[in-house]
């Protein structure tokens, strides 16, 4: 296979955008053309996902000089981790854009071509400039998607989440830019690849603060609970398809960071932070707990949910244990299908009844039984529906929190439950009850078509585990050693 099929899987979207944006496409041939893009990715994400050796380490590798004289390199290659983000950006985008289909505004379709390739790329990059570079660039069209096409405060949101989200940004150009100059110092030449990068042996006290530029930046974006307050405003105003990159690959991206930089490039500094990123986690799997069951606005509440097992999802991250990593690795794929699938609903909801407060929906299960049976399904998989994937992946990360401690394993079980509260909650209220006055229309033939591949990948993740398993232990149990 081609070595520059990564090249084309990260910037064929944005070029299809350029070439249509020069020629000023009309609205049809724009759809098309996204649409098209994102089947091609897809294609080219799945083929390279058949010639994957998972035990052939960094992949498909390019790496070519950039700009030479500070030693900044295209350099981007694929492994076990970065292959499940991969296939979730390529899988969701052309749902997503089904789901777009009667949407007017061209800048919408435009904003969505260039964010599939910023995410597509910060996944790939194996130079710290070159991923800084892609961070940034999926910023600006979710900043552009909430302040001129969401809804509610869209232009204080759209501020809030690109102000904390360079916050983070500056403090690990900052690590990036030092660590650079170290290797400068040390080897009398510039480089910002990562193989490069983690041979240098850091001074104990600088290395905590590097490793605090990088944790910042991924702290905001996960959110871990302090660093959260940009998320539910984000959610409940930004469009659904911005909020289904944000809770399903974006925050994922920042567990991904963790463990690509963070473990690479300070492993055993990562040992003096993790009892404080394991109170945090075990803080937010009850504090965002509590805020989901609070809140009636659909949106924020599975934002708070997100929120919740994202905090999980860190938390095995730091409990280094294979069952932990296995369980954390895979939930990262099982909540982003979750995800995406419950927050498309909503925005279904959303686009019949013009609300999606929980205190002005109900009986919704007399007038749309399809409807209902695709909304229950999505929300109880963010549960852990036994036979979906997260039931799996959260059995996982339970089994290796009580290996590393009987206390937090009695805690993090706790987890289910919780969700499980406010999940029948919220599914009592929604969808039984006193029916609307208004008339529902039920799911149509596009939106089961749309909805359909998420059910049907949760399930197989749930019920054929063994599937999937054989990508990542390997390498799993290699880093662990």
């Amino acid at each position: 296979m081609s070595m520059h099929i990564l090249s084309n899987i990260i910037f064929f979207p944005v070029a299809v955008a350029l070439i249509l944006g020069v020629f000023r496409a009309n609205l049809t041939l724009l759809k098309v053309g996204a649409i098209g893009a994102s089947l091609i990715t897809f294609v080219l994400s799945v083929l390279l996902a058949l010639s994957f050796d998972p035990q052939g380490g960094m992949q498909f590798v390019q790496n070519s000089a950039w700009i030479k004289a500070t030693g900044i390199t295209y350099f981007v290659g694929v492994d076990y981790l970065s292959l499940v983000v991969l296939l979730l950006i390529t899988f969701l985008m052309p749902i997503l854009y089904l789901y777009m289909w009667h949407e007017q505004r061209k800048g919408y379709w435009y904003n969505m071509m260039l964010l599939q390739t910023g995410v597509t790329g910060a996944v790939l990059s194996l130079d710290l400039v070159l991923f800084y570079l892609f961070w940034e660039t999926m910023l600006l069209p979710i900043f552009v998607m909430i302040g001129k096409y969401g809804n509610t405060n869209q232009q204080y949101n759209s501020m809030k989440i690109v102000l904390m989200t360079i916050l983070g940004s500056m403090s690990m150009l900052f690590s990036i830019l030092y660590i650079g100059y170290m290797h400068f110092e040390s080897l009398g030449f510039w480089s910002f690849a990562l193989n490069d990068l983690s041979n240098i042996n850091f001074d104990p006290r600088t290395s905590i603060w590097l490793a605090a530029g990088f944790l910042l930046a991924f702290a905001i974006k996960i959110p871990l609970v302090g660093f959260h307050t940009w998320m539910a405003p984000a959610y409940g105003s930004a469009p659904t398809p911005a909020v289904v990159i944000m809770s399903s690959i974006m925050a994922k991206l920042g567990i991904y960071g963790i463990w690509r930089f963070g473990f690479t490039l300070f492993n055993d500094t990562l040992e003096f932070y993790a009892p404080t990123i394991i109170l945090f986690a075990l803080v937010g799997l009850l504090y965002y707990a509590i805020r989901a069951v609070t809140e009636d606005n659909l949106r924020r509440m599975f934002a708070y949910s997100s929120g919740s097992h994202l905090s999980l999802i860190a938390l095995g991250l730091f409990l280094e244990n294979q069952y932990a990593w296995s369980g954390s690795y895979y939930f990262i794929a099982t909540h982003a299908l979750a995800s995406a699938g419950i927050f498309l609903m909503i925005g279904l909801t959303y686009k019949r009844f013009k609300t999606v407060n929980i205190s002005e929906l109900g009986g919704l299960a007399t007038q749309a039984p399809k409807f209902t049976f695709f909304f229950a399904f999505f929300a109880l998989s963010i549960a852990g529906l036994p036979g979906t994937g997260g039931f799996v992946a959260e059995l996982l990360i339970i089994v290796g929190a009580f290996k590393h401690s009987t206390l937090i394993g009695i805690f993090t079980a706790t987890t289910m439950l919780s969700a499980m509260i406010y999940i029948f909650w919220m599914l009592q209220r929604t969808l039984f009850g006193p029916p609307r006055e208004e008339k529902f229309k039920d799911l149509s033939f596009r939106e089961i078509v749309m909805l359909l591949p998420l059910l049907v990948l949760l399930l197989i993740s749930g019920i054929m585990p063994s599937l999937f398993t054989g990508f990542f232990e390997s390498g799993i149990m290699e880093a662990l050693k």
